[in-house]
This record gives C-alpha cells, sequence and structure tokens, in this order.
C-alpha cells in the first residue's frame, strides 16, 4: 500500500473559541487516514482535534519492527498531556489497537482528572494464543499477512501495511494483555462502539471492555459495519453519537 498525504498527522488548532480538546488514535499497521473523516467531522463541529501518526507506522514494516508498545503509548500520552494543558479535560478516541491505547490511557492514574470523556471503536483486547510468541517467532519468520481493508463499503480502501512484523504482533499481545488487567481503572465516561461483524478484532472483545470498566459506560452498536467503522457505513452514526457524548460529557475550556 502506498501510503498518501491522508496518512500523515492531522491536526486543527487554529480555532478561537474551540468547544475542546480531541484526541484521536489510529490502529495497528494503520495510519490517520483510517480516523481523517471522525476527526474532520468533529474538526468541523468546532473542536481542536489532535490526530498523531504512531512511531513506527506509515513508514516501512522494517521500522515498525524496532517500535515497542511503550514507544506508541509513549507518544500518544504526551500528546494527551500537550493537548491538556492548553484545553483543559480532553476527549481521546481510538480504533482497534487505538481503541486498547484509549482505555490505557484511562487507566493511567498520572492523566487522572485530565480526562473528560472515551470513545473506543472496536478496540482490540484479545489476540490468538500464538501472539505472545511474536518475538521468538518473528526470528524464523519475520512477517505475516497484513489486516487491511476489513470495510463492507464497496470502494473503500484503507491505507496501512500489507505486511505484519511479526515482532510487533508480541508488542500488541502486551498492550492488550496490560490493559485489561487494569479494565477496571477506567473511570472516564466512555462510549464504547462495536460493529456487528468484524473479521479483525472479535466483537466480544467490547464485552470485555464493558464488563470490566468501573466508570459510566454506553454502548452504540453499527450494525452495517465491519471493522473500519469511520470509513464505513456507520460513520456518520459514529460521529453524531460522539459528538453528542462529547458534549455531554467533556466541559467547555475556561480560557485558551
Amino acid at each position: 500500500m502506498a501510503f498518501t498525504a491522508r496518512s500523515a498527522p492531522y491536526r486543527v488548532h487554529d480555532r478561537t473559541s474551540p468547544r475542546g480538546g480531541l484526541l484521536l488514535c489510529h490502529g495497528f499497521t494503520g495510519s490517520p487516514q483510517s480516523l481523517r473523516p471522525w476527526a474532520e467531522d468533529h474538526a468541523a463541529r468546532g473542536w481542536a482535534v489532535e490526530l498523531p501518526l504512531l512511531p513506527g507506522h506509515a513508514r516501512t514494516w522494517q521500522e515498525m519492527a524496532r517500535t515497542d508498545w511503550t514507544d506508541w503509548y509513549g507518544h500518544l500520552r504526551e500528546a494527551a498531556l500537550e493537548l491538556s494543558e492548553r484545553y483543559g479535560p480532553i476527549a481521546i478516541g481510538g480504533l482497534s489497537m487505538g481503541g486498547a491505547l484509549t482505555l490505557a490511557l484511562g487507566e493511567d492514574p498520572r492523566l487522572r482528572g485530565r480526562i473528560a470523556a472515551l470513545v473506543a471503536v472496536n478496540p482490540g483486547m484479545t489476540l490468538p494464543p500464538v501472539a505472545r510468541f511474536g518475538h521468538l517467532l518473528s526470528r524464523v519468520r519475520p512477517t505475516m499477512a497484513g489486516i487491511a481493508d476489513d470495510v463492507a463499503k464497496e470502494g473503500v480502501h484503507e491505507e496501512a501495511y500489507d505486511r505484519i512484523p511479526l515482532r510487533s504482533v508480541g508488542e500488541l499481545h502486551r498492550l492488550f494483555s496490560r490493559t485489561r488487567r487494569h479494565l477496571d481503572r477506567v473511570q472516564a465516561p466512555l462510549l464504547l462502539a462495536t460493529s456487528a461483524v468484524d473479521h479483525t478484532v472479535p466483537p466480544t472483545d467490547s464485552d470485555i471492555v464493558a464488563a470490566g470498566v468501573s466508570g459510566p459506560l454506553e454502548r452504540l452498536a453499527l450494525p452495517d459495519s465491519y471493522h473500519l467503522a469511520p470509513l464505513d457505513h456507520d460513520a456518520e452514526r459514529l460521529f453524531a453519537a460522539s459528538a453528542r457524548f462529547l458534549d455531554t460529557h467533556v466541559p467547555a475550556p475556561e480560557a485558551v
């Protein structure tokens, strides 16, 4: 897959009176392109939006293989700190692995009080047992087939790697396991959106999240989309629900 300008980080901070700060996070081996419609929709509604590119993504799979889950998390955490310093308590949303990272930020006690609301779309929580051996397997077989384009809508494509580094699968397993263990630390209000049919992340992973978090929970069904819901038939349904949820739970900045 050739990456285009839509895979670059997206940032809208030029509002004189923004509704608030929103940090969005893309998925494993993907890029900001998969969340650009969501980011652009909320920017048009007045939000100051930050959609970063995670380390190792939208370049080469070899570069991704040199990163760890802590690199992905640390990059997103720094963006959350910067955004909250500017706008007060912020909202964070993510897709797939980005949903897991969103929940991981919600678990972080150092961010308590900085996060007003969370939105997780088809968040990953589990992988096949063999994933824990990704680091070892990568010594024999560096990559496996990619997971892009899980979209029901015809003519829509995801900008993501065609091959997945197996070492990174091991890192993804570590992220999922750690996040799953501490879900009870998620106290911020959560909108949990789940596609009825998902060939990438089992819909039951959302049930794990719903059973584990301790804060207020609202669920949203996405009946006509596969994994990449922000690019799929239910995109407008998702964006409208996200906007309403954030308006309910995120306080307007006192000063910018």
